[in-house]
């Protein structure tokens, strides 16, 4: 399961539009967090199955699962990554529908980290920017060096001259946009990273949750996961990304629980409108309530 979120900056005028502290993305804490509320459930719209769904099945399969998350560079939201390195990793016991599993957790901070997540991990969500169709930019990469990813023939990458950001491709067209006040570059295609990167070779969820991640996206997770059984969600619209990861949370939840992914993605949906208003409560840009945000792209186990 992949999943990449939030391409939308947020610029700040003044401090006070600002969240009170910097959050510390710590993956262990997050997915304990998980457990404990599934350990802890009450009452909840969508009963558990009496049977695991298949897409749990397999990721439970060897009793170990490997969860990946993709942190995106810092002009996104407050946020800062741990100083030591171990500090990006976590291992914990979690009971997941009765069975003991042993989860391990990694930050993606840069495109080393997403190659090697691509290959090795079962669950992937990734809330970075799209760089307009180019590919995730991570935490210590920066914009201008992002996982570059994009195969489809023709498609054109459009960047103003602000937003270009230290990124380098190759150039096809340069003009003006409106009143002359921007100047325009249009970019080739660029698949480099992905073309080197191998698949896991087995069952893989994949939340792209960049903005607008199933026009830029879809086409190619579904070419590297043409061969193995995959579950994707991807982004309708542009999104912001949420220092504390509650949309994240709110996935494993489901999943944890063994919900259908439709009922998990329609969850996420109603987690990422709550989180949404709360933002537009503190007048903190971008962020706006849009429906249906979160949506299936790829399912192919059954």
């Amino acid at each position: 399961m992949v999943y990449v979120v939030g391409c939308v900056p947020r610029i700040y005028q003044d401090r006070e539009t600002r969240l009170s502290a910097v959050e510390t993305v710590r993956i262990g804490e997050l997915i304990s967090q998980v457990c404990q509320a599934v350990q802890n459930q009450g009452e909840e719209q969508y009963p558990l199955s009496p049977e695991i769904p298949r897409y749990l099945d397999e990721l439970l399969a060897d009793r170990r699962l490997v969860i990946a998350l993709g942190v995106g560079t810092p002009d996104l939201a407050e946020i800062a990554v741990p100083s030591e390195v171990s500090e990006s990793f976590s291992l914990a016991e979690c009971v997941i529908r009765g069975q003991k599993v042993l989860v391990e957790g990694r930050l993606i901070l840069n495109k080393d980290d997403f190659q090697k997540a691509l290959t090795e991990c079962e669950i992937i969500f990734v809330s970075t920017h799209a760089r307009f169709g180019v590919g995730p930019a991570f935490f210590s990469d920066g914009k201008g060096n992002p996982y570059r990813m994009q195969r489809t023939k023709g498609y054109v990458v459009s960047m103003s001259e602000t937003e270009v950001d230290g990124y380098q491709g190759t150039v096809i067209r340069t003009y003006d946009g409106f009143m002359k006040q921007k100047k325009y570059f249009d970019f080739d295609p660029d698949s480099r990273d992905l073309d080197k990167a191998v698949p896991f070779p087995g069952y893989q969820m994949i939340v792209m949750s960049t903005c607008s991640s199933e026009k830029h996206f879809l086409d190619d997770i579904a070419w590297l996961r043409a061969k193995y059984p995959t579950t994707a969600i991807f982004t309708t619209e542009p999104c912001g990304v949420d220092p504390l990861f509650r949309t994240f949370k709110r996935m494993l939840y489901g999943v944890f629980r063994g919900d259908e992914i439709n009922n998990v993605v329609e969850e996420m949906n109603k987690e990422y409108i709550s989180v949404a208003w709360e933002y537009m409560q503190k007048k903190i840009p971008p962020w706006c309530v849009i429906e249906g945000m979160y949506k299936i792209g790829i399912h192919n186990i059954n």
